[in-house]
């Protein structure tokens, strides 16, 4: 797991896939990550190191939403390859924030 701070910008970086095994580690870091850069406007999540993301996966994608949209910051994915597009599309993810696809990070 990797963490930048760039112009105001958190990026959140799991390098790896978001799964049941990992998902408390993972929520657990993020929170910590969140509340050691409380100024920052927006959170970027990375997820071009992820390959798969099951249900567990996608409701801690969820949570993050809800955790920093309550604190008036605005989040999206970036990064996101063929198989999660399939998995933001298929729970509606894309109706809640911006998922975009590998190499449209820029």
């Amino acid at each position: 797991m990797k963490v930048r701070r760039e112009n105001g910008k958190l990026f959140l970086i799991p390098e790896s896939d978001l799964i049941a095994s990992r998902i408390e580690e993972l929520r657990d870091y993020f929170a910590e990550q969140l509340k050691q850069h409380p100024d920052v406007s927006s959170v970027l999540l990375d997820v071009s190191g992820t390959a798969f993301v099951d249900s567990l996966g996608v409701n801690l994608i969820v949570g993050l939403y809800r955790q920093v949209t309550s604190a008036d910051k605005t989040i999206e994915i970036i990064g996101a390859g063929e198989s999660f597009m399939k998995v933001a599309d298929f729970f509606r993810l894309t109706s809640l924030f911006s998922v975009r696809s590998e190499g449209s990070e820029k």
